[in-house]
């Protein structure tokens, strides 16, 4: 039996016995982790029932309680007030964990929702005139973290972004090589292109109090680029180029992957259509100055300009259009935007002008928005050059990971210590911004995030090793099917409790869209696992058939370490 399946004969037998008690023949109900001082594996919550039941949870609980059959895998089920606890007898636990997750390997928890979406993710989404930065990586690697979520509950999921890629700030890196770029390029300086380009428009940001005439050669440039200039385009072509470049440089080495890669440069001018469509339908209005513009003050929003008095497009022109096209396109049941929380105020506009325009899926679109990210230097100031640069903190963090492994005289077993303190590195920078609530601010502190201990990527990376070292020196790779028996201890029966709950805390984080319940979780059952390593003997275990049951435990909490891991985008290691 697979966990999912005892979900949901336990679901099926309490809808049984409400139909019959209560005269409800459907209820909404739940399967649940129960809380950390309740001896029991699972637990369900009465409210819903009660509600559709009208009556008391705690009437209901007891009931269903007292009228459950015994089947063989169950122990017990009490009432604690308005819950149901469900105990099961330890053997059937540990075989159906450890099976599990022995024939799903990494895979496992991976459990296939009820109805199979498509799901157009946008993340990432950067300017042209600029390297990727902290803010970036967090964008990036929650953007990863959504997509594998949506992909481990079996919907079919569609990585997108669009490079912003036109405007006054690509004209501002463009003056500022124009001037100062004396001929350059990327492999003349030894640089990827996204830096090279970015110290132009940082070279702009600085000359301009000196110089306020280059905002006027840039909006001159803008107006060009526009008007099809040959030698604006030819220049902008190049430049975007050694961007484009550099991105997909960092991209490949954080793990991003898109399907859909638009430009706003081609992007830009597809709201117009929406626009005028709107205004013939009199949901736009055209004010005196030409502008066209939508009110929204009965929604507690501003009035909106949709279209300036010149008639060119603002952002929220262009988001309509990209909204449009993408819907044409692939029709799909939900478009997630990964953006920032400065953001909130676009996408509550974008989405009910959306609404207004008479499109009905604008409901399926969704703003994921994220804190802030800050080291102990403060904020970052991109026009200022004061950006902790993506590359470079990638670099700190394989560098500071060679630093620990030195100090803390941790051995590579023939493994490239490089590379392996790259998969440390990168793996402590995701970790460390998973663990946290994707609406929260987050302080990174790399020093920390790099520990071997705690909840870190590190720790995590270290325990699945230290299974892998054990499943070596033992000379076997247990199967579905081994004996299990002789498993009983606390520790024990905490470690296959975690693989219990795994998959459904996949199922919640996908939910939720919230990538810090996995992150937590693997946390949980690291610890669970080095608490039960500690206090029991494995290899040379009191006899073999106890020997045998623990190497299987073990591997099936590397599987579980490993489907997580590679979820949140951190490499698992098999030599540390």
């Amino acid at each position: 039996m697979k966990i999912q399946d005892l979900d949901r004969i336990i679901l099926d037998e309490i809808r049984a016995i409400i139909g019959r008690e209560f005269k409800c023949p459907t209820v909404e109900i739940d399967v649940s982790i129960p809380p950390e001082n309740v001896d029991a594996e699972l637990a369900v919550a009465c409210f819903p029932a009660a509600k559709q039941a009208r009556c008391s949870p705690g009437k209901i609980a007891s009931t269903v309680a007292a009228r459950f059959g015994q089947p063989e895998w169950l122990d017990n089920v009490k009432a604690a007030g308005p819950y149901l606890n469900f105990r099961l007898k330890p053997d059937a636990l540990f075989r159906m964990v450890i099976d599990q997750s022995l024939s799903e390997r990494k895979r496992f928890g991976h459990t296939p929702d009820r109805e199979s979406r498509t799901v157009l993710v946008e993340y990432s989404s950067p300017n042209t005139n600029k390297p990727l930065h902290l803010g970036h990586i967090r964008n990036n690697v929650l953007g990863m973290a959504i997509i594998n979520l949506l992909t481990a509950r079996g919907h079919r999921v569609i990585p997108a972004t669009i490079l912003n890629d036109r405007g006054i700030h690509i004209c501002k890196a463009m003056v500022g090589y124009r001037r100062f770029g004396n001929g350059r390029t990327p492999d003349s300086e030894g640089l990827k292109g996204d830096h090279f380009v970015g110290r132009f428009y940082v070279a702009f940001e600085r000359e301009i109090q000196a110089h306020p005439e280059l905002m006027d050669e840039a909006r001159d440039m803008l107006r060009d680029w526009e008007s099809g200039d040959p030698e604006v385009r030819n220049l902008w072509s190049r430049m975007n180029g050694w961007v484009a470049g550099g991105f997909d440089r960092t991209y490949r080495r954080m793990g991003s992957r898109f399907e859909l890669v638009q430009y706003e440069s081609e992007t830009y001018s597809l709201g117009r259509k929406v626009v005028e469509q709107g205004l013939a339908d009199g949901v736009l209005q055209r004010r005196d100055d030409g502008s066209v513009r939508i009110d929204l003050s009965d929604f507690g929003l501003d009035e909106k300009i949709m279209l300036r008095a010149d008639g060119t497009s603002v952002y929220i022109t262009q988001d309509l259009g990209v909204a449009v096209e993408r819907f044409q396109k692939f029709n799909p049941d939900r478009v997630i935007y990964i953006v920032g929380s400065e953001q909130i105020y676009h996408f509550r506009v974008l989405f009910e002008v959306l609404k207004r325009l008479g499109y009905g899926w604008a409901d399926r679109c969704r703003h994921l928005s994220y804190g802030m990210v800050y080291l102990p230097e403060g904020k970052m100031k991109s026009r200022e050059g004061k950006v902790v640069d993506a590359d470079q903190l990638m670099d700190r963090m394989r560098d500071m990971a060679l630093e620990v492994m030195q100090s803390s005289a941790i051995e590579i077993e023939g493994a490239d210590r490089l590379e392996t303190a790259e998969a440390i590195g990168l793996g402590a920078i995701k970790y460390f911004i998973l663990k946290v609530n994707p609406m929260k601010d987050i302080h990174f502190d790399p020093r920390a995030s790099l520990a071997f201990e705690g909840a870190t990527g590190a720790y995590l990376q270290y325990t699945y090793a230290r299974i892998q070292s054990m499943l070596r020196k033992a000379g076997c790779r247990p199967e579905p099917g081994e004996n299990v028996g002789g498993l009983e201890s606390p520790e024990e029966i905490a470690l296959a409790r975690s693989l219990l709950w795994y998959p459904n805390t996949l199922r919640d984080s996908a939910e939720e869209l919230n990538p810090s319940k996995t992150a937590g979780y693997l946390f949980e059952m690291a610890r669970n696992f080095n608490t039960f390593y500690h206090k029991h003997r494995v290899l040379d275990a009191a006899c073999p058939t106890l020997r045998t049951a623990r190497l299987a435990l073990s591997a099936a909490a590397a599987n579980g370490l490993e489907s997580g891991m590679s979820i949140l985008g951190i490499q698992p290691l098999h030599r540390m």
